[in-house]
């Protein structure tokens, strides 16, 4: 006990920031990221999968009813949520939002536990500093999507793999195995996380001369481990009968379209840059202890959390760099590794002189997150759109709406019914290029006379979120009060129906 209190009180120098200090800008930004939560708008991907789970709880199926590119698990989730608050777009945004923010707690808990390991000192608080001060972290981490869900799984998995290393026991292996496991099922992103693991696993094992046997030993019960969750996804969606269009769109697609298309995108450079420029701290803290890891070996062969968390860092930027469409959220998982190596090189002895700066800049951070909370806003007017779209429809109505204005609670007239121009034109080169079971987008052309929407929206400025086709059939509709809302005429020539019915032209 007094040699843990003495090595205790030789690290806290070395702490940029007070423990009471550190819970309370901890405390602080959490509040304020939970008002942001309540008060800002939505991003497109938190409408596309609560309409998803909206869609599920109807009795619909992905892949078959309607397009998804994701794993399948968060809408079957998310779907009793999305039927209780049926109706009520921003009440469903909220509920879904907390209950990312109870992720987000266990995840700020659990790097906290990890940072601990890292510096020798059961006290810290400090290292959770860096993380409340990242503001693109915190509001990716409470948007509805399947990252902040995997996000945790990885960084539990992290730990207690980090753990196994550390003392050997097979139990640590278990949990991180399924852990993995069921962080694949939300997300097919977390095998490159697996792989990255494995790497970090190997370089590990080479600087501190870990034992293979022990090592080998503990990976097969992890392999074994993560395997389970992965037979139950293979074996419900086997008996959903979509498993071919699930591996289709969820691997052949998302291949395609994230590697090889040609659309305008951000550059992985300017994501990036402006996540350097928003929390300098974090990201330059990153690289010095990325840099510490290079040229103190010895230091980090008792630290597995270090070594697996350079091999997650350094691999997924290389990823990122790859991607056609490189988005922060792709960050997500990467932080608190990130924050990991920041801690272990903004705790170091020979920042002692600047330790006063330091906290006064994380503190600084924190402030800045405060100052995004009230003024940062994703998309104002698509509630707006959102609530003339339920006022003007019943629940039968078929819409055409792309998210972010989609309203949630009504049915689509078409398969590609988020980001249609895009998606439409690269399933047509996808298909061109490696076969596929159906012609979705010939699907779409009949949905014109099967289930003509009754309510469209083409946003000014955004050509790719407008329906296929809706120029063609323009008059066919009226406008609304709202700019850019249509809704479908009563009599919307019966007689051009029966010509595309008939093969004719479907364009006037």
């Amino acid at each position: 006990m007094n040699e843990d209190r003495s090595h205790s009180s030789n690290r806290l120098p070395t702490a940029i920031l007070s423990r009471r200090l550190s819970w309370l800008a901890v405390a602080v930004a959490l509040a304020l990221l939970a008002t942001h939560a309540v008060t800002s708008g939505c991003d497109h991907d938190e409408v596309e999968h609560l309409h998803a789970a909206w869609m599920v709880s109807q009795g619909l199926v992905p892949y078959r009813d309607f397009l998804e590119q994701h794993h399948p698990a968060l809408y079957y989730v998310l779907a009793p949520l999305a039927r209780f608050f049926d109706g009520s777009p921003r009440t469903l945004v909220i509920a879904a939002r907390f209950a990312n923010l109870a992720i987000l707690a266990t995840v700020l808990a659990v790097f906290l536990a990890l940072a601990r390991r890292v510096l020798d000192d059961r006290t810290a608080v400090w290292p959770s500093v860096l993380l409340v001060g990242c503001f693109f972290f915190l509001r990716n981490s409470f948007e509805v999507r399947p990252d902040p869900w995997m996000c945790a799984l990885c960084l539990v998995a992290l730990w207690q793999w980090a753990g196994f290393l550390r003392d050997g026991r097979f139990w640590r292996s278990i949990i991180a195995g399924l852990c993995i496991g069921f962080a694949i099922v939300f997300l097919q992103k977390a095998i490159a996380f697996a792989g990255l693991l494995v790497v970090g696993t190997v370089l590990f094992a080479l600087i501190a001369r870990h034992p293979w046997r022990r090592l080998l030993g503990g990976g097969a019960v992890l392999a074994a481990s993560s395997a389970l969750p992965l037979l139950l996804l293979v074996l419900l969606v086997s008996r959903a009968g979509m498993w071919r269009d699930f591996t289709f769109w969820n691997y052949t697609f998302n291949r395609f379209y994230y590697f090889e298309t040609k659309f305008p995108g951000p550059s992985a450079l300017a994501v990036l840059g402006v996540q350097i420029a928003e929390q300098p701290l974090l990201w330059l803290g990153g690289a010095g202890g990325l840099w510490l890891i290079l040229r103190r070996r010895r230091a980090v062969a008792e630290k597995p959390e270090l070594v697996l968390s350079a091999a997650v860092v350094v691999g997924i930027i290389v990823s990122l760099s790859r991607s056609r469409w490189p988005f922060s959220h792709n960050l997500l998982v990467l932080q608190p590794p990130l924050a990991l190596l920041a801690t272990f090189a903004l705790g170091s002895a020979r920042l002692h002189r600047a330790r006063s700066a330091l906290g006064a800049l994380a503190l600084i951070l924190v402030a800045k997150v405060g100052v995004l909370c009230f003024t940062y806003d994703e998309n104002p007017g698509a509630l707006q759109v959102q609530e003339h779209a339920l006022a003007l429809t019943g629940p039968s109505d078929p819409v055409a709406i792309s998210p972010p204005y989609h309203p949630i609670f009504r049915r689509d007239s078409f398969f590609f019914w988020y980001v249609p121009g895009y998606n439409a034109q690269a399933y047509a080169e996808c298909c061109r290029r490696y076969g596929c079971k159906h012609d979705n987008v010939e699907r779409d052309d009949r949905s014109w006379l099967t289930q003509p929407p009754k309510l469209a929206y083409a946003p000014g400025g955004e050509p790719e979120y407008i329906p296929r086709d809706l120029d063609a059939h323009l008059s066919e509709f009226r406008s609304t009060s709202l700019p850019g809302l249509w809704t479908r005429s009563a009599d919307a020539l019966p007689v051009r129906n029966r010509v595309v019915a008939a093969g004719g032209a479907a364009r006037p």
